[in-house]
């Protein structure tokens, strides 16, 4: 029996290749001779690089860039031959804050378009942006400055490209842009479907995670629309554009991006469907199972490409809401779950590993009991 193992991480316990690793030695212990491929899988948020090191003959690049704040970190991007990964959430992202920093008023994605530049000035001629987790509302001014876009508010006092300041630009001078920002394919990797304004856009649906009271939330969608009217060029409706604090829609305006599922194409990125050939069971999963994790996260494209071949599918999960329980019967054959009525939520986080390896003696032998 071959087993295609392709989970996401659970977060906040283990990396989805250490959720690899923790099924294939369940399997194993039910079966030595079970064959398995492990390839584990990301969204295209956070994480991401883990998956495509994983996957990939592929570099890391070094570099010290600015975090939200402005202060030095260290952080890196892939290269692989002329394409470069970037990951917004090492240089700007909401896990690099303590709790009273967490103000989307004052932090940046100057520390991404540094990454950027940086890979531009090394020739990369493809460029994918991975835009989960921020800490930032700024729209990607903080981006574009870094790429020499510059922001003039016709006052004497100096500019700081942070979501505070979006309601005091007047006008943005692009002539002193980076020169090769025309010859490169810019792609966001994204699920997230807001647009930039208003009751469903970035400030409204994602400011207050960020540290954003009533007021702020007020204040950063008032100056997110005025860079949408002084750029005027209806990205702003684009879906995708609220992502990331409005990165989304700086990324379409700043650097001529196009927004594609993060999952489809991190499977295409690592031959997800050369992997699942002839194979007789594909086991994915997350940490949390919910009305989400069917709307553009990792199980919901591993079970869309795998319902076209008919590749029977188990699932392992920190945690499943019922009605997304429901909502899978019929799309998969079983779904274990860590937590349960009595293992408590600090026990699963703290044993991850050993709780997983014994679901998955579980699923294997439903799958067996069940397979025709």
């Amino acid at each position: 029996m071959q087993i295609l193992v392709c989970p996401d991480k659970f977060k906040g316990s283990l990396t989805a290749k250490e959720v690899c690793k923790a099924i294939d030695k369940g399997l194993k212990s039910f079966d030595p001779s079970i064959e398995t491929i492990l390839l584990p899988l990301a969204d295209g948020g956070e994480g991401t690089l883990d998956v495509l090191e994983s996957a990939l003959s592929i570099d890391r690049v070094a570099l010290t860039v600015s975090d939200p704040l402005f202060r030095p970190i260290d952080a890196y991007y892939l290269r692989d031959g002329s394409r470069a990964f970037i990951e917004m959430a090492l240089a700007s992202g909401l896990q690099i804050l303590n709790e009273s920093e967490k103000n989307p008023l004052n932090t940046t994605t100057y520390g991404t378009g540094e990454m950027i530049r940086h890979a531009l000035d090394h020739g990369a001629e493809e460029i994918f942006l991975l835009i989960g987790g921020s800490a930032t509302n700024d729209g990607g001014i903080g981006m574009a400055e870094a790429l020499g876009y510059e922001f003039e508010t016709g006052t004497d006092v100096e500019f700081r490209s942070v979501g505070g300041s979006l309601a005091d630009i007047v006008a943005i001078n692009q002539s002193n842009r980076h020169h090769r920002i025309d010859k490169v394919q810019f792609t966001v990797l994204s699920d997230v479907k807001n647009v930039l304004l208003g009751a469903e856009g970035a400030a409204y649906i994602y400011g207050a995670q960020k540290g954003a009271d009533g007021e702020a939330i007020e204040q950063l969608d008032y100056g997110l629309t005025n860079l949408a009217n002084l750029l005027n060029n209806e990205n702003e409706n684009q879906e995708g554009s609220g992502a990331a604090g409005g990165l989304g829609y700086g990324a379409m305006s700043f650097l001529d991006a196009k927004v594609q599922s993060g999952i489809d194409t991190i499977l295409e990125i690592v031959n997800f469907d050369e992997n699942s050939k002839d194979v007789d069971l594909v086991i994915t999963g997350e940490g949390k199972l919910d009305g989400q994790s069917l709307e553009g996260k990792v199980i919901s494209g591993v079970i869309k490409v795998c319902q076209k071949e008919y590749i029977p599918i188990g699932i392992i999960c920190g945690f499943v809401e019922e009605e997304t329980r429901e909502l899978l019967r019929g799309q998969v054959f079983d779904i274990q779950s860590l937590l349960t009525s009595d293992i408590t939520l600090a026990y699963a986080l703290e044993n991850a590993g050993e709780l997983t390896e014994s679901r998955v003696l579980d699923l294997i032998q439903n799958f067996k009991t069940r397979k025709p």
